[in-house]
């Protein structure tokens, strides 16, 4: 193995806060996009109670708050 890979991935070499630090970065970067995906979800979710009648958007907003409230555990 070559020198750079060594001092890169070898824990004697890494700085345990520079390590941690990056790992936080990722878990951040993560969530932020999980984040944009349930902001994506909801948006699809108004698309499709666009396309309910007026009758049955009622129906379909229960039946979300729901699940909703199943999949959060309330």
């Amino acid at each position: 193995m070559n020198t750079f890979y060594n001092q890169m991935f070898n824990p004697q070499y890494v700085n345990p806060d520079y390590y941690h630090e990056m790992q936080r970065q990722q878990h951040e970067f993560e969530q932020q996009k999980e984040i944009v995906n349930a902001v994506k979800a909801i948006h699809d979710l108004c698309e499709a109670v666009k396309k309910i009648d007026a009758n049955h958007q009622q129906q379909a907003f229960n039946a979300c708050l729901f699940e909703l409230a199943k999949e959060m555990n309330w």
